[in-house]
C-alpha cells in the first residue's frame, strides 16, 4: 500500500463536533472517505503528532484511531504507519460471527467522560494531591468529600447532616452494608415486583428472602405494601421510587407519603435506590427525606459519569452511624480516596453538572429513537428521559422466545427476576439504551427488535 502524496496533512474539523471527540473524529474520517478527499493508501499522522495538532490527549487519539479501524476505515502496519483502507464492513466477533449489541447492560450513553475523568486524574498527579490519598484515611471519607458530596445530594433533594454521609465503592456496596443492620440471614426483604438484579444477587449471596409487592404505574401499592408488612414480619423494605429498574415508574409524591407513613407505622425502615435522580431538572423529593430517620438513602455516580468509579454515597439514620463506620470497615476499609477526590472535583468545578446536562440531551435523543423505532410497544415513559424502558411482552408471545429470537438476531435483552406469580399483561423486558456505542447501533438494535415483534413468533422448544 503506498503512501498518498502530502496526505500526512489530513486533519479532522472537530469545531463543531456533537459527542465523544474519539466518535467525531471517526464520523469525519468515514465522511472524508466517503467523499473522496481521503484514498485509500492515505498515511494518516501518527497519533502523537495528532493529538498534538488537535489539543487532545493521546489517549482519545488512541481510541479514535481504534473506533475507526473497528469501522473498517484504517489499518496500522508496524513501523510504516496508520492508512485508509478500502471500505470493508466493521469489526464484528471472531470467525465471522455477528457482533452482540447489548440492550441488557444499563450504563449511561458515553459523553466525554472520558477525556474529563482523564484530564482531572492528570490534574492529581500534576499538583501535588496524589501522595496524601494513598494512605489509610477516615472509613466514612474524608470531610471535605462528604461536605461537597453532601452539597451535591441536597441539590437532589436529599438534605441531611454531612456526619451521616457515608463514601462507598459504588451504590451497590451501600445497597449491602445497609441491608446487612437492617435484615438478617433468611430474614424477609419487601420490594417492588420486579426488582434490581443487584439485588437479587445479594438475597442469593446473604440469605435474604425476597418478596416481591404489587405496585402500579405510580410505584408500590400502600394497602399491598402494609398488607407484606404484617403477613412476612418484614422490616424493611427495598425500593427505587424515581425511574424503577426494570419498569422505569417514577411514584408521585401523594404515593410517597403514602408509603411513608405506612413505613413508620410499621416501624419499619426503606432502602432507597435513587441513582437517575440526576436525569430530573427538578428532581422528586427523596422518599428518604420524608422519613430520615427511618431510611438509608443511597447513590452512585456510576450512571452520571461512569459504572468503573465505584464512588457512591449512602445517607443512614443517626442511631446506625457507628455501626456504617464498621461495617465500611469491614468490606474494604474505605472507599478509593483517589476516586472520591476526582469526583469532589468535579462537582466543584462545575463539570458534573455539565456532564449531567450531557447525560439528560443523549437519554432523551436515544428515547426519542426508542419512540420512534417501537413506538407503542413501548410503555409510556414516565417523568424524564431515563436510559432504559419497559418493553410488555405482547399477546400471543413468551418471554424466552422473545429473548431467544433477540440473541439470533444479535441483540442481548435479559428477562427481568419476578418475585412472585405475575398475570401475562405484567410481563416483559428491560431495553436498555445507553450502551450500544452510536445512536446508529441503537437504532440498528431496536429496527431488529421491531421486525421480531411485528412477526410470528419462530421459536419452538421441544
Amino acid at each position: 500500500m503506498s503512501q498518498t502524496e502530502g496526505s500526512e496533512d489530513w486533519v479532522p474539523k472537530l469545531s463543531d463536533a456533537e459527542g465523544p471527540f474519539y466518535l467525531a473524529f471517526a464520523r469525519a474520517l468515514e465522511s472524508d472517505v466517503d467523499k473522496g478527499v481521503l484514498k485509500p493508501g492515505t498515511r494518516l499522522l501518527p497519533q502523537r503528532d495528532m493529538a498534538n495538532l488537535l489539543g487532545l490527549s493521546v489517549g482519545t487519539v488512541s481510541r479514535a484511531y481504534a473506533e475507526a479501524e473497528a469501522r473498517g476505515l484504517i489499518s496500522g502496519e508496524v513501523g510504516r504507519g496508520t492508512f485508509v483502507q478500502r471500505r470493508r464492513p466493521p469489526a464484528s466477533a471472531g470467525n465471522g460471527a455477528q457482533a452482540m449489541i447489548n440492550l441488557a447492560l444499563n450504563v449511561p450513553p458515553s459523553t466525554g467522560e472520558d477525556e474529563l475523568i482523564e484530564a482531572v486524574l492528570s490534574e492529581i498527579l500534576s499538583d501535588g494531591a496524589l501522595k496524601p490519598l494513598l494512605s489509610y484515611l477516615p472509613h466514612q471519607g474524608l470531610p471535605m468529600h462528604r461536605e461537597v458530596m453532601n452539597g451535591w445530594l441536597a441539590a437532589l433533594g436529599m438534605k441531611a447532616d454531612v456526619s451521616n454521609l457515608f463514601i462507598t465503592h459504588g451504590g451497590q456496596h451501600a445497597i449491602s452494608i445497609a441491608l446487612n443492620m437492617v435484615a438478617a440471614p433468611n430474614e424477609v426483604v419487601l420490594t417492588e415486583r420486579f426488582t434490581y438484579s443487584g439485588m437479587i444477587a445479594l438475597s442469593a449471596q446473604n440469605g435474604y428472602r425476597l418478596h416481591g409487592v404489587d405496585g402500579d404505574a405510580d410505584g408500590v401499592l400502600p394497602d399491598a405494601l402494609d398488607r407484606a408488612f404484617a403477613e412476612t414480619g418484614a422490616r424493611v423494605l427495598f425500593a427505587s421510587p424515581t425511574l424503577q429498574t426494570p419498569t422505569g415508574t417514577v411514584m408521585g409524591m401523594a404515593r410517597r407519603g403514602e408509603i411513608a407513613e405506612i413505613i413508620r407505622k410499621r416501624d419499619a425502615y426503606v432502602l432507597e435506590d435513587d441513582v437517575y435522580a440526576f436525569l430530573f431538572v427538578t428532581p422528586p423529593t427523596p422518599l428518604s427525606a420524608l422519613i430520615p430517620e427511618r431510611s438509608f438513602y443511597v447513590t452512585s455516580f456510576a450512571k452520571c459519569l461512569a459504572p468503573g468509579l465505584r464512588i457512591g454515597a449512602m445517607i443512614a439514620p443517626e442511631p446506625f452511624r457507628d455501626r456504617a463506620i464498621n461495617a465500611v470497615r469491614a468490606t474494604g476499609w474505605m472507599a478509593s480516596p483517589i476516586m472520591a477526590e476526582l469526583v469532589t472535583r468535579l462537582i466543584h468545578s462545575g463539570d458534573l453538572s455539565r456532564q449531567v446536562h450531557a447525560k439528560r440531551a443523549a437519554a432523551a435523543r436515544r428515547n426519542a429513537i426508542a419512540d420512534r423505532v417501537l413506538g407503542n410497544w413501548l410503555a409510556p415513559m414516565a417523568g424524564s428521559p431515563g436510559f432504559h424502558r419497559w418493553l410488555p411482552i405482547p399477546a400471543g408471545r413468551t418471554l424466552i422466545a422473545l429473548v431467544t429470537q433477540a440473541a439470533q438476531a444479535g441483540i442481548t435483552v435479559a428477562p427481568p427476576g419476578a418475585l412472585q406469580q405475575v398475570d401475562r399483561g405484567t410481563l416483559g423486558v428491560r431495553i436498555c439504551l445507553g450502551h450500544p456505542a452510536t445512536d446508529e447501533m441503537l437504532e440498528h438494535a431496536l429496527s431488529a427488535l421491531r421486525q421480531i415483534l411485528e412477526s410470528a413468533e419462530a421459536i419452538s422448544f421441544v
